[in-house]
């Protein structure tokens, strides 16, 4: 993060940062920002940071929580508004001009971030498990942005479980038609439209509005050119989960909170995230160990979902106008290359 982006923040949280914490000195609103942001950076206990700022690790505890509610209620109107038909219009002819994926307004994907429970609340159940997780539900675009985020909680034991998406909110609001997503519209060089569409794994199931890729076991040619497309386009949301977790390091632990700040801390470092690129532009293209992983990934490990996979007769029918299409228009040489810092791999 640059000098000019932390005081872009800082300049939006003056006046919301009103609220006295008792301590044993004025704390500042920047001194409040920083101690912040070096939470999330760097993943440092309140104790450690306690002891750096001489003050008492409850008051650090208050500070941050404030800080980060503060920072989403402030900035997220400018950083991950709710988007409008123009503007998830303009989501995919981004996904077309960078990824060649017409009519694609987003990739959806999960994330799990562990949490260890408190001693407190482990000593009240002997029968409770150590940890308990929280699933992020996200949707990126084209730029590894976050368009929506949702914080899901898994209490049970086997916290491993599949997410699982018939459970979201972002189903009952694409189902419901109030997620403001545009109508069809005709793919580039032909006359024939399809709806726009999020793009997910093998793990979501075939919607008309969520495409996933085709099983690779007996998979054709032509279903292999749609799950490479598909594939190609999907890897936006998998390197913002990696520029996410390797800018924000605190989430290469668990994070030892309650839930409900631990949904806290991920929703707002979600907006960080935005905020950074928005604010700094593309500066990860020294990313190379998630590029690295992504070109290992191979179109053949796709396989048959266990779970959500009876599709309707139209979401098939989708999926298959697509993949036609992508067999009769197949990418350039040109743009067979992934670009913004996704490394230099090709898709076959």
């Amino acid at each position: 993060m640059s000098v000019e982006t932390f005081d872009y923040i800082l300049r939006h949280l003056d006046s919301r940062i009103t609220q006295q914490i008792r301590s044993k000195r004025v704390v500042t609103n920047p001194e409040k920002l920083f101690l912040t942001l070096r939470f999330l950076a760097h993943g440092l206990s309140f104790k450690s940071l306690s002891h750096s700022y001489y003050l008492g690790r409850s008051t650090v505890g208050k500070i941050i929580y404030q800080t980060l509610h503060v920072i989403w209620i402030t900035l997220r109107r400018f950083h991950m508004p709710c988007l409008t038909e123009n503007d998830f219009k303009k989501k995919a002819d981004d996904y077309l001009m960078k990824w060649q994926f017409p009519n694609c307004i987003g990739a959806i994907g999960t994330k799990n971030f562990r949490i260890m429970k408190s001693e407190n609340i482990r000593s009240k159940n002997k029968n409770s498990n150590k940890y308990c997780s929280l699933v992020l539900q996200a949707i990126s675009d084209a730029d590894y942005k976050f368009i929506a985020v949702e914080i899901v909680g898994k209490e049970s034991k086997r916290y491993r479980n599949p997410f699982h998406f018939s459970a979201s909110k972002f189903k009952k609001l694409l189902e419901n038609q109030q997620f403001n997503v545009p109508p069809g519209q005709k793919l580039p060089g032909c006359d024939l439209t399809l709806p726009h569409v999020l793009l997910g794994n093998a793990g979501y199931p075939l919607k008309t509005y969520l495409l996933r890729p085709y099983p690779s076991l007996k998979a054709d040619n032509g279903k292999k050119t749609f799950n490479g497309r598909l594939l190609r386009a999907r890897g936006t949301i998998d390197f913002a989960f990696g520029i996410l977790t390797d800018k924000w390091r605190i989430f290469l632990k668990s994070l030892e909170t309650n839930t409900n700040h631990a949904a806290q801390i991920i929703k707002v470092a979600c907006l960080l995230h935005n905020i950074v690129r928005d604010k700094d532009g593309d500066n990860d293209r020294d990313f190379v160990e998630f590029s690295n992983l992504l070109s290992n990934v191979k179109i053949d490990k796709v396989k048959k979902s266990k779970r959500n996979s009876r599709a309707s007769f139209q979401a098939i029918a989708v999926r298959e106008r697509y993949k036609d299409y992508f067999v009769n228009n197949p990418i350039p040489p040109c743009q067979q290359l992934c670009s913004h810092g996704v490394g230099n791999f090709m898709w076959t």
